[in-house]
C-alpha cells in the first residue's frame, strides 16, 4: 500500500525523544507497565510466605474422622449464630481463639458419637461438636472442617476453634505425656497457621474472662464449663510459649482478661 511521504517521521522523532527523556530523567513513558510494588509490600509477601511455610512444617499427623455436617446442620448453625451473635453465618472465618476442653468420657468413640448425634443442647440445634479430639494415646482426630463453626463454647463459637481431649479431668490430660504433647503440637500448628495469639488459647473454664466473648442471650451470660481450669491453662500456655519460641512462632502479648460480673 502506498503511503504519503513524511508520515512516519514525526512518530519516530517522538518515540526517540521520549526514550531519551526516560534515559535522562528516569521517567516512565506513557502507557508503560506500572512500576514494581514498593519494597515493604515485597517484604510483607516474603514474611507471609515464610509464616505459611513454617506453619506447614509444624502440622502434626491428623486422622480424618468426620461427623456428618451437611446442609441441614449448617442451616441450624447459621440460625444459632443469628440468635446468639446477630448474623446468619455457619462459616468459621479468620479464627482468633482456640478453646481447650476435655470430653468427660473415656473413649474417642463415645465423644465422636455424641458429636455425630446432633442432639439438642440447652434446647437448641445444632448439637455440640469440636473440630478436633486428642485421644489418650496421642492420636489427633479431626471431625469437623475448620471452615465450619462448631458449638463448643458459649459466646466464642463464632471465632474459636475447639479441641476436645479424651478424659475426665484437665489434670488427667496434663499428666498424660503423649496426649499433652500431641495437644501442644496441634495447638501450636493452629496458632502458626492462623496467627492466633497465645493469650487467646484458653480453657473452656476461662471463657467468661475472654475479651473475644460475645453472647446476645442475657440468660446465657454466665454460662460456661470448668474444663480446662485457669490453673491448668496457665501451665498449658507456658508450655505452648516455650515451644512457640523454639520454633520461631510469634506468641503475642500477655493475656488480657475482662470481668463481666459473673
Amino acid at each position: 500500500m502506498n503511503r504519503p511521504r513524511g508520515r512516519g517521521v514525526t512518530p519516530l522523532v517522538t518515540i526517540l525523544a521520549t526514550l531519551l527523556a526516560v534515559a535522562l530523567l528516569g521517567a516512565e513513558p506513557v502507557g508503560a507497565a506500572p512500576s514494581a510494588p514498593p519494597a515493604p509490600q515485597g517484604a510483607r509477601a516474603t514474611a507471609t510466605h515464610v509464616a505459611a511455610a513454617r506453619a506447614a512444617a509444624l502440622r502434626p499427623k491428623i486422622v480424618w474422622r468426620p461427623i456428618a455436617f451437611g446442609a441441614k446442620r449448617k442451616r441450624e448453625m447459621a440460625g444459632y449464630s443469628k440468635r446468639h451473635y446477630g448474623h446468619r453465618i455457619w462459616r468459621l472465618s479468620h479464627p482468633r481463639a482456640i478453646v481447650e476442653h476435655y470430653t468427660d468420657g473415656g473413649t474417642f468413640a463415645g465423644a465422636w458419637a455424641t458429636m455425630a448425634s446432633n442432639a439438642r443442647n440447652l434446647g437448641e440445634l445444632p448439637g455440640v461438636c469440636a473440630h478436633f479430639v486428642v485421644d489418650t494415646d496421642g492420636t489427633i482426630y479431626q471431625v469437623v472442617p475448620l471452615r465450619i463453626r462448631c458449638r463448643h463454647t458459649i459466646g466464642l463459637n463464632q471465632t474459636a476453634i475447639g479441641i476436645e481431649h479424651v478424659g475426665t479431668s484437665d489434670h488427667g490430660v496434663m499428666s498424660n505425656h503423649r496426649q499433652r504433647r500431641a495437644s501442644i503440637r496441634l495447638t501450636l500448628w493452629l496458632v502458626a497457621r492462623f496467627g492466633i495469639q497465645v493469650r487467646n488459647v484458653i480453657g473452656h473454664g476461662e471463657s467468661l474472662m475472654s475479651p473475644l466473648r460475645h453472647e446476645l442471650y442475657p440468660t446465657w451470660k454466665c454460662n460456661t464449663h470448668t474444663d480446662f481450669s485457669p490453673a491448668a491453662m496457665h501451665r498449658y500456655r507456658k508450655l505452648l510459649r516455650v515451644r512457640a519460641i523454639a520454633r520461631h512462632v510469634p506468641i503475642g502479648p500477655k493475656p488480657r482478661w475482662v470481668d463481666i460480673g459473673c
